[in-house]
């Protein structure tokens, strides 16, 4: 079933950038300015499936292989735990990773949790294990600070089950570059969409409005 989701998800995001590459196509044969337009409407369009598909595919498992030295653009960032060693554990719940910062904020390394695509959190035992609960699947893993897996157990799911696990995480705004905020969130991914459909409403408007111009002044023309 994860293989399914994987390939029906890159599928998705496959058709949305054809979209853009299209919409670039057929802003060559146009005016300056509603190619600039396009061009900028079909980049956000992009940005924005990249974002939003990049991360679900990433939560899927999609991007298991990415190595640890990779960091995922995280910005507001919930449920962060310290170790003693006043180390920072950062859950990204939309591309499914932990990442680890050291208290100076400088990443360390990150790697993907097998958490079904849904959300999960963490807290840390006096000797320095990560533990992740999931909500999906009911798992509960414990990892090293090198990410290392050391045990994985399911929990039972009867009873209080997943919010029987203490919830120690606070907020944290962890420092990312503002033009990769657009990848750290579902919200801000569709946005970036957003804005590129708007940019393509504003052309065909434009476009609509000249057109008619153009025939006013040909009728006062006499053309």
């Amino acid at each position: 079933m994860k293989y399914i989701s994987i390939i029906i998800g890159s599928a998705i995001l496959a058709v949305w950038l054809f979209l853009a590459v299209s919409e670039v196509r057929s802003a060559m044969k146009q005016h300056s300015w509603s190619r600039a337009i396009t061009f900028f409407g079909a980049a956000f369009i992009a940005i924005g499936a990249i974002g939003f598909f990049g991360s679900a595919l990433a939560a899927m498992g999609a991007f298991n292989w990415l190595p640890s030295s990779f960091e995922w653009p995280v910005g507001h960032a919930h449920g962060v735990v310290s170790t003693k060693d006043h180390y920072f554990v950062v859950p990204h719940t939309p591309s499914g990773r932990v990442q680890l910062y050291d208290n100076n904020w400088k990443f360390l390394q990150g790697w993907n949790v097998d958490a079904g695509a849904g959300t999960f959190k963490l807290f840390i035992t006096d000797t320095n294990h990560i533990h992740v609960v999931t909500a999906r699947g009911q798992k509960h893993y414990a990892y090293d600070l090198d990410g290392h897996l050391l045990a994985s157990a399911t929990y039972p799911a009867s009873g209080t089950g997943y919010s029987s696990f203490p919830s120690e995480g606070e907020s944290y705004l962890v420092p990312t570059p503002v033009w990769l905020w657009v990848f750290s969130s579902p919200f801000f991914s569709w946005l970036a969409a957003a804005a590129g459909f708007g940019l393509f409403i504003a052309r065909d408007k434009m476009q609509k409005r000249r057109g008619k111009t153009d025939t006013r002044t040909a009728m006062i023309r006499g053309d």
